[in-house]
């Protein structure tokens, strides 16, 4: 599985890598572009820092899913850059426990799981 967050800087990207990593073993990488991308592909890995459309459209091409971060203390201003979110992409709103984004991102990452035993 294949996830690109997105948000606002400070929103809580590294934490949320940082909770994919120690709990569904994903590997974080900073960039899409970073051939770890490449080297791991068909494994868990959560791109920190999808920064634009183009980044966005890689992530698709390659199967990933955006994850929008936004904190409801911070404007939002949606995802950066031109980043159209798709059906299977998310928003997830990050409080200051992460509590409920780790939640919603459970619930995310078991959909899709799913969704791939399915087809």
């Amino acid at each position: 599985m294949l996830i690109g967050l997105t948000g606002r800087p400070g929103v809580g990207q590294d934490a949320v890598a940082d909770y994919l990593a120690r709990t569904h073993a994903f590997t974080p990488t900073k960039l899409i572009t970073d051939p770890l991308v490449d080297e791991l592909a068909g494994h868990h890995i959560v791109v920190m820092h999808i920064r634009d459309r183009v980044d966005a459209e890689i992530l698709a091409e390659r199967g990933g899913i955006v994850v929008h971060l936004r904190d409801p203390h911070l404007p939002d201003f949606g995802p950066e850059n031109d980043i159209a979110l798709r059906d299977i992409d998310h928003q997830v709103t990050v409080s200051r426990d992460f509590f409920r984004a780790f939640d919603l991102l459970d619930r995310v990452i078991g959909d899709a799981e799913f969704l791939g035993a399915a087809t």
